[in-house]
């Protein structure tokens, strides 16, 4: 008997389709912890959280400033202060040009440093040209030759100077002569019905941009980088969906690609940019739109149009203005309060009346949103120094997270990879650093370089490195007897790439935990930095700074709103370094 059977050629087997190799697709360790940490809903909630803080705090020039976002109109203050000023900073070019160097240094005080020759002739021409915009941004184009003539004047004596050469008598004459002019005859006025030939001038409205032109390349970088992390959604799906054709190897491939661009498109964009850099600590918008010396056609201010140092003498801490107690009367007087009445409770003698001034755009008095979270000591908004201080408390925990996790890795890496006397050595020093406390020798050494807020980071990053190199160095000791780091060492794979290639990026999962618990010791460092009086100096504010304001009760908004942002933020990175100590642990990982 025998038995029937069929035999099916190779070629008349059903091979995959395109759908279906997609379909089975096997995720790589990048996708199985992303996984992991996704199905942690309260670490994704802190992650977005801190990503809102962050955005919060770099776009704080945006959010809250004194300063319009958009200007379309005339501007007689700063013309009016440009133009008393510009015969001064040309004279002390011209006086420059006719003292020469050596006139220079002999006219010194004893143990001031001197600048470079250079730059002093650099610095003065600056500040004509900055003044010469000024003035001649709201000048007609009939009205501008003088203007014109002061600025070529200026850059041929300045030119002169560099080149090590006498400028000409006449020219330096002329200086002089130009910016008295400017000065004498072209005062501004806004009709056409108040124009003197030879004594005034008619301003020209203008096109501005105040917030942006104050920016620096460093803050454009960030600002760039926020907006493609919070677009990353959008972004990452329109590429994966139109060029990558849903792929997911593609997919896989193309991070590198991405990662790239993710930092190769805010660094063109602060190479590209063009701005002043200037502080944001003062500002006469506000202030000219409501007397009268500034004219706007149109003007746009930021949601919170208090500036990081404005002051108001008169609501010197006010309770939030939600508060019962923050009611003021026409007189100035409160209402409601341990502060009402208008006789002084100690001395009781009558207070004088002063009644609160409201600026342009300024909400009223007693709306609820005039000071949301009250004032400070001077009258400063403190919601507006809130967003500004998130800048400070938020940068210095992750730069110097940052700066420690680079150094640990580093020695970490030596030490347990080489062993033996390289790792006796890296392990004395880190026994060293250990046996002195962290925040006291910090203290130690801020008080010797100075408190600031590059100092603060660099600090925090020398110091707290310890614990990252000592779990980088166990990681490598467990890994380096694996039969991977063998076969490199047997193929000749050099030293450096089997360390950073192929080690280390299996020994950087407690690296990561370690890390975003580190961040929020940074910010507890730096805030209490700040509260003793060590840390960021004003009037830059820092959520620790803002403490210290007042440490009265009665001032209970002082201390209660800061400290909970601080609370918040470590606890919110706490959280979500939990998140990723579970995604990280292989016992949760899930392979298909």
């Amino acid at each position: 008997m025998t038995e029937n059977t069929t035999t099916v050629a190779p070629e008349s087997v059903a091979r995959p389709t395109e759908k279906a190799k997609r379909e089975v697709y096997s995720k790589d360790y990048v996708d199985i912890v992303l996984g992991q940490i996704r199905k942690r809903k309260l670490s994704m909630f802190a992650l977005l959280v801190l990503i809102l803080l962050y955005a919060v705090a770099i776009y704080a020039p945006l959010i809250a400033n004194d300063r319009p976002i958009y200007f379309h109109g005339v501007d007689l203050a700063s013309y009016r202060k440009a133009q008393r000023e510009l015969p001064l900073v040309a004279g002390a070019l011209a006086e420059s040009a006719t003292r020469g160097e050596s006139g220079y240094r002999e006219s010194l005080a004893e143990g001031v440093e001197p600048m470079a020759w250079q730059a002093v002739v650099d610095q003065q021409l600056r500040a004509i040209e900055n003044r010469i915009a000024v003035v001649g941004g709201q000048l007609s184009k009939d009205d501008r030759p003088p203007v014109d003539d002061l600025r070529s004047t200026a850059k041929s004596v300045a030119s002169a100077i560099r080149r090590g050469e006498s400028a000409p008598v006449e020219d330096v004459a002329k200086l002089r002569t130009l910016s008295e002019k400017v000065q004498r005859e072209m005062k501004p006025v806004v009709t056409w019905s108040e124009v003197k030939p030879g004594q005034t001038v008619r301003l020209e409205s203008f096109h501005a941009w105040p917030i942006f032109q104050n920016l620096s390349r460093g803050e454009i970088f960030f600002m760039v980088l926020m907006a493609v992390t919070l677009l990353f959604p959008i972004w990452n799906r329109i590429v994966n969906a139109a060029f990558l054709k849903g792929d997911r190897l593609r997919i896989r491939r193309s991070r590198k690609r991405k990662a790239l661009a993710f930092l190769a498109i805010p660094l063109l964009a602060a190479l590209l940019w063009q701005g002043q850099s200037a502080s944001f600590f003062s500002s006469t918008y506000k202030t000219g739109l409501t007397n009268g010396d500034v004219f706007a056609k149109y003007v746009l201010f930021p949601p919170i149009s208090y500036g990081i140092a404005e002051t108001n003498g008169d609501e010197v801490f006010r309770p939030p203005t939600w508060h019962r107690n923050s009611m003021i009367d026409d007189d100035g007087f409160y209402v409601n309060g341990p502060r009402a009445g208008r006789l002084d409770p100690t001395t009781n003698i009558p207070r004088p009346a002063k009644p609160v001034g409201i600026e342009f755009l300024e909400p009223e008095r007693n709306s609820t949103f005039r000071h949301f979270l009250g004032t400070d000591s001077l009258g400063r908004d403190l919601l507006a120094r809130i967003v500004w201080g998130g800048r400070v408390s938020l940068a210095v925990g992750l730069v110097g997270t940052g700066i420690s996790v680079f150094i640990g890795i580093i020695l970490g890496s030596l030490a347990g990879y080489f062993g033996k006397g390289v790792d006796i050595a890296i392990s004395r020093v880190i026994e060293i650093v250990q046996t002195f406390p962290a925040f006291f020798l910090i203290l130690i050494v801020v008080a010797f370089v100075g408190p600031s807020i590059l100092n603060i980071m660099v600090i925090i990053g020398l110091v707290g490195w310890t614990g990252v190199a000592r779990l980088v160095r166990g990681e490598f000791i467990r890994l380096r007897g694996q039969e991977f780091v063998i076969a490199s060492e047997a193929l000749g794979v050099g030293v450096g790439r089997t360390i950073f290639r192929h080690i280390l990026p299996n020994a950087l999962g407690p690296v990561l935990v370690a890390a975003t618990f580190g961040v929020a010791s940074g910010i507890l460092t730096e805030s209490a930095l700040s509260f003793l009086g060590l840390g960021i100096q004003l009037p830059v504010p820092s959520w620790g700074s803002l403490l210290i304001e007042s440490r009265s009760a009665e001032h209970w908004w002082i201390q209660i709103f800061p400290g909970f942002l601080i609370f918040l933020t470590v606890m919110l990175y706490n959280l979500f370094g939990e998140g990723v100590r579970d995604a990280l642990d292989p016992r949760l990982k899930v392979t298909h």
